[in-house]
């Protein structure tokens, strides 16, 4: 776990000390007002990473590039403001020695803004408060953004904490067990989590033209975490066909992801996906099961399995007690309407 701010010494010193604790190490901080010159936007930061190979290719990204791509990122402006409104900031941001950002990429481009609204007639906006951590790994960057923006409550979204696992998995050498035990995860939430991304990164995003596909991280990740669907993606080539469904709009939301397994257990329904979409393949499947396709049916369904369920103190209140019994007589009126309607015939 990490800890930010001031902590006492160790026993026998009365002095403080403010420390960063990561992984059992302790690192000395040092709170400064630095300049804000000195400050350097980092373009590996996890929350950004895709959003710079997007825009700006494999070419080189300026610190004046980094601070207008952070600025367009969801929530940066309306911290702009509550930066603006307080007057500075409530927490520091931490800076390595060379001057780039550990943590806190989007409040010291915020200060940027400032800076250049203002254009030197404030001089709040000159200096940042910043947390200078003389010594750490790269490994201790990555848990302690981790612990902030992965298993934390300022939680960057799926596909960024996905990819910053992915990045201490390939980058850190970290295997899943220590990712897992420095984040505080489950082992298996991290494993599924990286297969999602990878599926993400290599097969799905390189196919899509327009937009950044980060729309499409909701499907691979539905993919990955139904259970019924557990034996459909260990196989390649159906983790590929699945690509090219999503890709093909075969599939056009993420919750269409949750009709699969139903579909893929009817040939004829798993033919008729490819052809021409989960509706079609999904209504298919409701000629045999009218559950699949129709919220009706799936509620008729569920009360016909409490009706046959009901517990003894259900059935001693429709005895006892009259408004109860009028549900269920609504209930069997209805019934009958419905199958004289439809030319039901109830035996």
């Amino acid at each position: 776990m990490s800890a930010k701010g001031p902590l006492k010494s160790p026993a026998g010193s009365n002095d403080l000390e403010q420390i960063l604790t990561v992984e059992d190490a302790r690192i000395p901080i040092e709170p400064r007002l630095i300049p804000l010159d000195t400050v350097q936007l980092d373009p590996s930061n996890p929350r950004i990473q895709h959003a710079v190979r997007q825009r700006f290719r494999d070419a080189s990204v300026s610190q004046e590039d980094l601070q207008r791509l952070i600025m367009d990122l969801p929530g940066v402006q309306e911290l702009l403001k509550s930066v603006r409104d307080n007057g500075g900031l409530r927490e520091p941001i931490y800076v390595r020695p060379d001057g780039r950002v550990i943590e806190g990429n989007c409040r010291a481009a915020c200060y940027l803004k400032l800076r250049s609204v203002f254009k030197g007639k404030d001089p709040r906006w000159d200096r940042i408060p910043a947390f200078c951590v003389p010594s750490i790994t790269d490994r201790q960057v990555a848990v302690m953004q981790g612990l902030d923006h992965v298993a934390g409550k300022n939680k960057w979204q799926a596909y960024e904490k996905a990819g910053h696992l992915h990045m201490m998995r390939t980058v850190l050498k970290m295997d899943d067990k220590a990712i897992a035990r420095s984040l505080g995860m489950r082992e298996s939430e991290v494993a599924r989590d990286l297969k999602a991304y990878e599926t993400m990164k290599d097969k799905l995003l390189p196919q899509i033209k327009g937009g950044n596909g980060l729309d499409k991280w909701s499907f691979v990740q539905e993919l990955f975490k139904r259970k019924d669907l557990e034996e459909y993606r260990s196989k390649p080539e159906k983790v590929d066909e699945f690509v090219s469904l999503v890709v093909t709009n075969k599939i056009k939301y993420g919750a269409d992801v949750r009709k699969l397994p139903k579909i893929l257990k009817h040939p004829a329904a798993t033919k008729v996906l490819a052809k021409q979409g989960v509706d079609s393949a999904i209504a298919v499947v409701g000629k045999v099961d009218p559950t699949a396709d129709s919220n009706t049916f799936r509620k008729l369904k569920d009360t016909t399995r409490v009706l046959k369920q009901l517990e003894s103190k259900e059935l001693q209140r429709l005895r006892e007690d009259h408004n109860s019994r009028v549900i269920l007589q609504d209930l069997f009126s209805a019934l009958k309407d419905a199958a004289k309607a439809a030319g039901v015939k109830l035996s």
